[in-house]
């Protein structure tokens, strides 16, 4: 047998017996990863946070998530959606729920109730990173992002449109002018002699109106005097509600207070002004 016939040999041999030692050999056990919850996020109907400045209650109604303490208005439904993002959430790690101050779950820093099922949130494994959640009688270890989409404060959940989808306005009414959607568009009804102008530039304020989004939420303790007074806005309903906003301004902002609930929609002063002139619209083209 030559030199090369040699090598070839112990290669076939070494390659067959690694073949059957890899298909011989033990498999390792697939890693058990547990589900958090069995609800599903379309069942809901209420949700409860509670953390160390306040609680937070929140209530489903005709498929629209509201706030009701400490404040009674429309929430924001993509951060609800957040939330219920925990129902999904999984482990690898399901412990007894015994021992709690090792977990932090003694006294929980955040806790969640999702209808009555109840999520405490407690400290961090030093060595993953992840938090402890206790939940169903038992301890998981899951990624810090669910604690995240709590809010600290209700304001952080509050939807931040002026309007939404199902607040149909039929009327806008200002000091110097009204406007009223008639058969098919906007048309203005009544205004000043100089205050006139035409019915696309009115559709497109209205069409503002709908998809303006405030870049900050205030209260309407927060506001101080810094903030003037300089008119008021009150819109009619297809539903037969009417809403009235003050408008707030001061050199860089403008806010738009919606009374009823106390809550002020804030945005940059370019875009206020096109909120509250619809010729400012021409003007920023």
């Amino acid at each position: 047998m030559t030199h090369h016939s040699r090598l070839n040999l112990i290669m076939l041999v070494t390659i067959g017996g690694l073949a059957i030692f890899l298909y011989f050999r033990p498999q390792s056990a697939a890693i058990q990863q547990y589900s958090i919850s069995a609800t599903t996020a379309d069942a809901i109907q209420s949700l409860r946070i509670l953390n160390k400045h306040q609680e937070i209650v929140l209530k489903q109604s005709n498929n629209q998530w509201h706030l009701i303490e400490p404040v009674q208005v429309r929430a924001d439904e993509e951060k609800i959606g957040k939330i219920l993002e925990i129902l999904t959430a999984s482990s690898y790690q399901r412990l007894a729920l015994e021992n709690l101050e090792r977990f932090g779950l003694d006294q929980p820093y955040l806790q969640l109730y999702v209808d009555n099922e109840y999520f405490g949130f407690g400290g961090f494994s030093p060595t993953t990173h992840q938090q402890y959640l206790a939940t169903n009688d038992f301890a998981y270890l899951i990624s810090p992002r669910y604690a995240l989409a709590l809010p600290v404060a209700a304001i952080d959940l509050i939807n931040p449109g002026l309007l939404v989808s199902d607040e149909i306005p039929v009327r806008f009414e200002m000091e110097r002018w009204t406007a009223e959607f008639q058969n098919d568009g906007w048309r203005m009804t009544k205004h000043y002699s100089d205050d006139g102008f035409g019915d696309e530039i009115l559709t497109k304020w209205i069409q503002l109106w709908q998809t303006a989004r405030a870049e900050a939420l205030k209260l309407e303790d927060e506001l101080d005097s810094d903030w003037i007074e300089t008119g008021v806005i009150r819109i009619s309903l297809q539903s037969g509600k009417v809403i009235g906003f003050k408008i707030l301004q001061n050199k860089y902002s403008l806010v738009l207070l919606r009374m009823a609930e106390g809550i002020g929609y804030q945005f940059p002063a370019k875009l206020g002004q096109r909120l509250i002139n619809p010729r400012a619209i021409v003007l920023n083209q």
